[in-house]
């Protein structure tokens, strides 16, 4: 897609003032899968207050119109971290999150052992360590169709994946709209090239892969962070900043 200024100036903030914004909850006296599986939300936003600040220095907007501001909802994202030396077997504990998460277990892991597949273990270039699982990523409708996702993605697994092997997810619609077979494959394929651009490759079964100790990866997040900055200015510039 080609990013022209009038879609630009469609937007409904400045791209600049986007946080993301980590919560995980977990209890003091762990029990069953607590010390295998952290569950990680992410949401991508515009604080109330920023936004208000920066309404306030690039317009003549009333107080009461400053005052009503609210956080400004940009996407959000959840990912699950398997522990593999925690207490429980981390296939199981994955089972135990949702359908999604199951398969992909069956498909890095060694069912039986608890201990990654064969060909997973072979297809890294360093197989030791945790597993992240980027289970969603959404972005609201008003912000989909600048490449968002993969700059957004990209952020928080590099926060996310420290002391991981890899980062597996399974490409496909997750914005809750009922798909034809035919549109699911179409939208598996079309989010397959997204996460391609920072370092997702096909492994097997419809699970893609991005290997935390390649250069690549990184190389890649660099690019889309720039990027991004191009997008910023953009807009800046399309709105007359």
């Amino acid at each position: 897609m080609t990013t022209t200024a009038c879609d630009l100036v469609q937007l409904p903030a400045d791209l600049s003032l986007i946080q993301l914004v980590y919560h995980h909850e977990h209890p003091v006296e762990a029990s069953e899968f607590d010390d295998t599986l952290e569950v990680w939300t992410v949401k991508a936003l515009i604080d109330a207050d920023v936004l208000a600040e920066d309404m306030a220095g690039h317009g003549d907007v009333g107080q009461e119109a400053l005052d009503a501001v609210q956080d400004l909802p940009v996407g959000r994202m959840s990912f699950v971290r398997v522990r593999m030396f925690g207490h429980a077997h981390p296939f199981y504990a994955m089972d135990s999150y949702s359908g999604d998460v199951c398969r992909i277990g069956e498909t890095v892991l060694d069912v039986a052992t608890g201990e990654w597949d064969s060909a997973f273990e072979a297809a890294l270039a360093h197989p030791v360590g945790d597993l992240l699982v980027m289970d969603r990523v959404i972005l609201e409708p008003a912000w989909r169709g600048f490449g968002l996702g993969p700059i957004l993605a990209g952020a928080a697994i590099r926060r996310l994946s420290q002391d991981c092997v890899a980062v597996a997810c399974e490409p496909g619609s997750a914005d809750g709209r009922d798909l034809t077979e035919a549109e699911h494959r179409q939208a598996a394929a079309k989010l397959a090239d997204t996460w391609a651009r920072i370092g997702f490759q096909p492994f097997a079964d419809g699970v893609h892969i991005l290997d935390c100790h390649l250069q690549r990866p990184q190389d890649l997040l660099a690019d889309r962070q720039r990027e991004f900055k191009e997008l910023c200015r953009a807009w800046r510039a399309a709105r007359g900043r």
